[in-house]
């Protein structure tokens, strides 16, 4: 179950455990008075950025922190980092889960309301949940762009006229550049196209922003019109 946006004396006493916990691996003393406010930082940064990660999430994300993370110290730095990796590992397989009920859905012939709800969850994960990242600064990671370019573009969220073409056209020319002067073989490859796409969305984004546009509220209400 995810962990929401509210806090509780259980959240709270599931965040002082794993701290100990962590502490104790990392050879680290504190004294219960500096546990008890990290706990309250921990819930506080749960409820606000990770909320939607399950208990099971944090866990394995301090338990992989300390065996293979660089830090050396427990601070809001840290964990926060941990659980920004763990963030992008739940995202990719809700998302890989939300494609294959899409194509389960389509290959079974199953009715318009189901295939209404499995696009539903994935504009949520993969345009509504990244925006909504993007204006509170997180880093994100846009995952099927090409799918989630072709939506906004048929739905007439991107227009993108030709002098911003020709701009985004030499920003991925420059990055393919620059990428491949510290490249020493060919493993890394490049696709312009997406890469191209995956700006357009970025500057979108952007203007969405700046237009304190609740794009959550936008697409739900065009899903419920249809």
């Amino acid at each position: 179950m995810e962990i929401g946006k509210e806090s509780s004396d259980e959240l709270l006493s599931f965040c002082g455990m794993i701290l100990k916990r962590c502490l104790f691996e990392m050879s680290q003393n504190k004294d219960q008075a500096d546990i008890v406010i990290m706990a309250n930082i921990l819930m506080t940064d749960l409820n606000q950025t990770f909320h939607r990660l399950t208990r099971e999430d944090v866990t394995l994300a301090f338990h992989r922190g300390v065996r293979t993370g660089e830090q050396l110290a427990i601070n809001p730095r840290t964990w926060c980092n941990w659980l920004n990796s763990q963030k992008l590992k739940s995202n990719a397989t809700r998302i890989n889960s939300a494609q294959l009920n899409e194509k389960l859905l389509i290959e079974t012939k199953c009715s318009q309301v189901d295939l209404k709800e499995v696009l539903k969850g994935f504009l949520v994960l993969c345009i509504i949940e990244p925006y909504e990242q993007y204006c509170n600064d997180e880093e994100i990671t846009l995952t099927g762009v090409n799918h989630i370019y072709e939506w906004l573009d048929k739905n007439g969220f991107i227009f993108i006229d030709e002098k911003e073409q020709q701009a985004i056209k030499r920003e991925v020319q420059g990055m393919i550049k620059r990428g491949k002067m510290f490249v020493q073989n060919n493993a890394k490859k490049y696709h312009p196209q997406i890469m191209r796409r995956e700006i357009a969305i970025i500057n979108l984004f952007r203007d969405m922003k700046e237009q304190k546009v609740n794009l959550r509220v936008e697409i739900l209400k065009m899903l419920d019109n249809e």
